[in-house]
């Protein structure tokens, strides 16, 4: 089948290049990789190595860089020539199967479960552009080849059987060079993130350690901060809302802890997207929010994830908190934007793990969520704090749309580029 024209192409080629169909079976030499065991591989290790599970999430279309390694002796190993094309032979994920990488390295050990395609032909196709086009045009039905229950797997044999549209080389080439610049761009958004991320993170430690302290506007220093547990300063709410429907109760906007373990924004605006349920007018009133209230996670499977937290900003209308939620409302003033940010330093997440009792699932009682500590400054030096950590924010944040704009765009052109 032949003459099949992508939505977008460069210029150039418009008028002299066609795209034609192949079978894999006709372009690819098939092979796997050999045993490489999870303890075997570490980054400390000296021979660069690829396992299978590794590329569901540490590798993208194109590998440049290793992070793991295997002090295996080489003859136990099968190595790279830099011409391969790799995709995971098995998964829990069927779609995890279809996930393809080019690997451009020379010498990297390939672990087993991978299937391996290398070229039949020379300077036939481009190993980044048929990654590229793999992931955006066959992963689907990749997956629709899995075979198995808890763990499926796509082998060789079945990828042989499948169908691509190649452009010539030269375009795929073109292709390949301005997916990947597109690519560097959004990894080069990432790292600057990541960097971000860290140095919020440092900064947090140490001015809630108060190796960091701000000076008032005339240039003094703000009085020394108290030592309180969260009782002494507030009090603990909790719920017996559920997400039953029931006659003759009002109905109300339900927030339930998935909101505030993935932290969304919650306001008037946004609780109208969330459940509704009904509640019973005491409920109602006891389980109200108000600006300045924070609510918690007080249960997870692990004690790591207990003490999620959002701050309520403005008063919420028709709005209440679910049972799997904790309200804590400050008796005393505290700026509510410094509130967000000492709800999640390490030493208030560090109490939370050490009050939390359980086996199978971990919880807190509001008794020991009281017994938290913090040290508060004076309401001055806390707006100072919060504007100071918001302005690191607000440039994280520019960098998130930066990124999720690249890879709306990198999405809606590969889209358009392959057929």
């Amino acid at each position: 089948m032949e003459n099949n024209i992508p939505e977008l192409r460069f210029p150039e080629f418009e008028r002299t290049s066609l795209y034609r169909s192949y079978f894999f079976k006709d372009i690819f030499l098939f092979s796997t990789g050999k045993n490489i065991k999870q303890s075997e591989a570490s980054p400390e290790f000296e021979i660069p190595c690829i396992r299978y599970g590794e590329l569901y999430y540490m590798y993208n279309e194109v590998i440049y860089e290793i992070i793991n390694r295997t002090n295996l002796d080489k003859s136990e190993l099968l190595f790279s020539e830099g011409d391969e094309i790799l995709l995971p032979s098995a998964g829990e994920d069927t779609l995890d199967i279809g996930k393809a990488s080019a690997l451009t390295l020379e010498n990297i050990a390939i672990g087993r479960t991978i299937n391996i395609l290398k070229p039949l032909k020379e300077n036939f196709y481009s190993q980044i552009y048929v990654s590229y086009y793999i992931n955006q045009k066959l992963r689907k039905k990749i997956a629709t080849l899995a075979k198995g229950s808890s763990i499926s797997n796509v082998y060789n044999s079945d990828l042989k059987r499948l169908e691509i549209f190649l452009p010539s080389l030269e375009e795929q080439n073109k292709i390949a060079d301005f997916l990947t610049t597109i690519d560097k761009r959004i990894n080069i958004l990432q790292d600057k993130k990541a960097d971000l991320d860290v140095y919020k993170k440092g900064v947090m430690q140490q001015i809630f350690s108060q190796q960091i302290r701000f000076k008032d506007d005339e240039g003094k220093d703000f009085p020394d901060w108290e030592e309180k547990r969260l009782g002494e300063i507030g009090f603990f709410q909790t719920s017996s809302i559920d997400k039953l429907s029931r006659e003759d109760e009002e109905e109300v906007f339900l927030i339930n802890y998935l909101n505030v373990y993935r932290h969304e924004n919650i306001n008037n605006e946004t609780i109208k997207k969330f459940q509704k349920v009904t509640a019973k007018e005491t409920q109602i009133q006891s389980c109200n929010l108000v600006k300045g209230d924070i609510l918690f996670t007080p249960s997870s499977e692990t004690p790591l994830d207990i003490g999620h937290s959002v701050v309520i900003f403005e008063d919420l209308e028709s709005a209440v908190f679910s049972y799997h939620l904790m309200r804590y409302r400050p008796k005393i003033k505290l700026d509510i934007l410094y509130s967000h940010y000492f709800c999640n330093i390490q030493s208030v997440m560090k109490q939370l793990f050490r009050y939390a009792t359980g086996s199978t699932r971990f919880t807190i009682s509001a008794g020991n969520f009281s017994k938290v500590r913090i040290s508060i400054p004076v309401i001055e030096e806390q707006k100072k704090i919060a504007n100071f950590l918001s302005k690191i924010d607000i440039q994280i944040e520019k960098v998130e749309r930066q990124i999720e704009d690249m890879q709306v765009y990198k999405k809606g052109l590969l889209q358009k580029m392959f057929v």
